[in-house]
């Protein structure tokens, strides 16, 4: 703690050496569209990589949909299921946004859509950075710039058709909503509808983003709910309710199209994608058996059992996605608790650790040459220098609670559920480098919000905490052992795998 306390020290001198918050804003985000400048000539040669091949085929696949429509010829359904659907595993979100890009570029080079994905992303952090100042003050608006928006490798991703970068900042936007929402709730005012069908299209642009956010939706939904019949009486309690199922129904309304399809084209229910079986036995079963047996070891290590799975679905007439659960089950048949919790460590290390390897992997496939090889270092190394102080604070935050506020309050208990939701990731499926950036913005939350505390609590004769009353009294009184229970879960959690790996 003593490290801590110099640390927090050591921000307070530097602080009070740093412009007024308006004016710092700005001098970041042109440092961020600096950095997209020079980060740009390493990308742009960089052909699809992985996944984003997917996200391109479904983009061009949608911009055909768009010229049928608009020139009144039939949509070509079996490129809309092939392309977009296909096997249920990628959400369209990234997809419906380089989609406009196709439309007018169908042919568009590597150098133009990397251009476009990072001149969107910049778009999409602009609008962000304008609703945390309005909703949670200019100072979190300067320090969602400074944390993950000047990360070399956070600005790299910036310019991939990976969604988890934007994800993770319409989810702190979404964050945002809802501190400001229970805010409100304080007050006694209910949600009004137009925060509401806010609150809805937040969510769905989360979910077409990256569809493991799920469970923090449901998360962040649940306590808004439950805030909101707590904290409120007779008809304003009704009219929040009413607000909560708007906010329900924009979503559901919206991510009915893609379930639909995906349902009607693999022929079993699916609500967001279908990656959990074969996830599971890739990451945690007997890769040798996945396919009742060893798969065919021409292909790549998630196609193999998914071209199995298609081949025994077509002979036996039975979903591929049930033939995939089948087989995930017969993977995983012998799997201990201590081969689970050792795999689940390696995932941690792999979501954790590693922040920069897309540094390498976005690339041409010739290589850089001898000045991208150095800057390709240059953002390799600064992207740690960066990126460990609040990494590591973060994980303290996790384990201690925030009292000097009623807001730090609410605004740490969020952010702790957030990010416990977010980590279920490594316990179900083989996690990687791109997987933080999701997380990146929350992690800043809690960074700074535990050395505020910090600061506030070696304040020598001023109180630590704010004076409540009445409402505001009881719910610090409800929140903190929920805050307490948070903390509990984190750490145990840890304790428990800790043990089992043994």
């Amino acid at each position: 703690m003593n490290t801590v306390a110099r640390a927090g020290g050591l921000v307070t001198r530097v602080a009070a050496r740093l412009p007024r918050p308006e004016v710092l804003l700005v001098w970041l985000l042109v440092a961020h569209v600096v950095m997209k400048l020079l980060i740009y000539p390493l990308t742009m040669n960089a052909p699809a990589y992985n996944d984003e091949q997917q996200y391109y085929d479904s983009a061009r696949a949608l911009s055909n949909l768009v010229r049928d429509v608009f020139a009144f010829n039939t949509p070509d359904g079996a490129e809309l299921e092939r392309n977009v659907v296909g096997s249920g595993w990628f959400m369209p979100g990234m997809a419906i946004l380089m989609a406009p890009l196709f439309v007018v570029f169908p042919d568009a080079a590597d150098p133009l859509c990397r251009a476009y994905l990072g001149l969107a992303s910049f778009l999409v952090l602009l609008w962000a950075v304008g609703s945390l100042r309005k909703r949670l003050g200019t100072g979190y608006a300067v320090l969602f710039v400074a944390f993950p928006a000047l990360l070399p490798s956070w600005v790299l991703m910036s310019f991939t058709a990976y969604g988890d970068p934007l994800s993770g900042v319409v989810l702190i936007v979404l964050v945002a909503h809802v501190v400001d929402m229970l805010r409100k709730l304080r007050g006694g005012e209910p949600p009004a509808w137009k925060e509401a069908v806010q609150l809805g299209l937040l969510a769905i642009a989360v979910l077409y983003l990256r569809s493991s956010t799920s469970i923090v939706l449901a998360v962040l939904g649940g306590v808004t709910l439950v805030a909101a019949l707590l904290l409120l009486r007779g008809v304003q309690r009704w009219r929040a309710v009413g607000a909560a199922a708007v906010a329900g129904l924009v979503c559901m309304v919206l991510l009915a199209p893609w379930s639909i399809a995906a349902s009607k084209s693999l022929d079993t229910r699916v609500v967001t994608t279908t990656t959990v079986p074969i996830s599971l036995a890739n990451t945690f079963g007997d890769r040798e058996q996945i396919c009742f047996g060893k798969c065919d070891p021409d292909s790549y290590l998630w196609f193999r059992p998914l071209r199995y799975a298609r081949e025994v679905g077509r002979a036996t007439g039975e979903s591929e996605v049930v033939v995939e659960k089948q087989m995930s089950d017969y993977a995983l048949r012998d799997l201990t608790r201590r081969d689970y919790a050792r795999q689940a460590w390696w995932n941690i290390g792999s979501y954790f650790f590693i922040p920069a390897n897309f540094v390498r992997y976005i690339a041409p496939d010739g290589g850089r040459g001898a000045v991208g090889e150095v800057g390709e270092e240059v953002a390799w190394w600064s992207t740690y220098l960066l990126y460990v102080p609040f990494f590591l604070l973060m994980l303290i935050s996790m384990l201690f609670v925030q009292l000097r506020s009623l807001e730090a309050q609410i605004l740490d208990a969020i952010t702790k559920l957030a990010l416990l939701a977010l980590f279920v990731q490594p316990f179900v499926h083989i996690a990687g480098s791109r997987y933080w950036t999701t997380a990146g913005p929350l992690f800043m939350v809690a960074a700074v919000g535990f050395v505020r505390e910090s600061q506030v609590r070696r304040r020598p004769g001023l109180p630590v905490r704010e004076r409540l009353e009445g409402t505001d009294a009881q719910l610090s009184q409800w929140l903190k052992p929920v805050q307490l229970s948070l903390s509990g879960v984190f750490a145990l959690t840890l304790v428990v795998l800790g043990l089992m790996a043994i």
